[in-house]
């Protein structure tokens, strides 16, 4: 694997709340010598990647990793041409909204909206750039990565040509779509700490057009403020998981989920 490329970049305004990013880069990665090879279909194992990409960024949060108020929000657009040496031809755009308000009792009301879409111009998307959730940070009634299309891949032992067991792993989808919402409460008790109640909903979807299912996770955090952003352990509860993954997670972590 090798990657190579430059970055512009460029204030809107004058405080530098918002700002462009012009990029290019080249990556090259080739995969030998899998453990399970039906993990990567074949025409994924070698991806040769020319990227054009620009984004927008603003970002008027009081506080990167624990933010009380502000909006942020990112736009990137990313063009992988043919004629620029990719061997696979595509479009990728992602978007998210951001929002933190401040509400009686020193509550804070947290809001985000992620849309992605992705879009072959020819050939496919190879996996490695379609769009995968679940998580800590996304769906957290899911496993990481664990949400949207399943397929099944065989499992064999050394020397082993039938009879595999079969296990379902997420294949990624061309549109994404989530929502987060959840109220950061400050307990009492103690400096410092919180308890967040939440709501996860959304999911990957294989093509554009939200052909699947949309899923509804809730559940109740805990928070404990720390120098390098809170210390957060969340449990949720998904309300239609998909047969295969267990409909409860917990997840331990540093920093927001978003």
């Amino acid at each position: 694997m090798g990657q190579a490329g430059f970055q512009l970049q460029r204030p809107l305004n004058e405080d530098k709340t918002m700002n462009m990013f012009l990029r290019y880069n080249y990556s090259q990665t080739g995969l030998t010598d899998l453990v399970i090879p039906e993990l990567v279909p074949p025409s994924d194992q070698h991806v040769r990647l020319s990227t054009l990409s620009a984004t927008f960024v603003r970002d008027t949060r009081d506080f990167q990793l624990d933010a009380h108020k502000g909006i942020y929000e990112t736009l990137e657009a990313d063009f992988n041409p043919s004629a620029l040496g990719s061997n696979f031809n595509f479009g990728r755009f992602l978007a998210q909204t951001a929002y933190y308000k401040e509400i009686p009792d020193n509550i804070i009301w947290a809001n985000s909206v992620r849309v992605g879409f992705a879009t072959a111009f020819s050939g496919h998307v190879p996996l490695s750039q379609k769009f995968f959730t679940g998580g800590a940070s996304t769906l957290r009634g899911f496993p990481l990565n664990g949400a949207g299309p399943q397929r099944p891949v065989p499992v064999c032992s050394t020397g082993q040509t039938s009879g595999c067991d079969l296990i379902a792993v997420p294949e990624g989808g061309n549109q994404l779509f989530l929502v987060n919402s959840e109220f950061r409460i400050p307990v009492p008790l103690k400096q410092g700490l919180g308890v967040v109640p939440f709501y996860d909903g959304g999911n990957v979807f294989r093509t554009i057009g939200f052909h699947g299912q949309y899923t509804n996770s809730a559940g109740l955090g805990f928070r404990y403020a720390t120098p390098v952003g809170p210390v957060r352990i969340d449990f949720a509860h998904n309300f239609n998981a998909p047969q295969g993954v267990k409909s409860f997670q917990w997840f331990v972590t540093i920093g927001q989920a978003f």
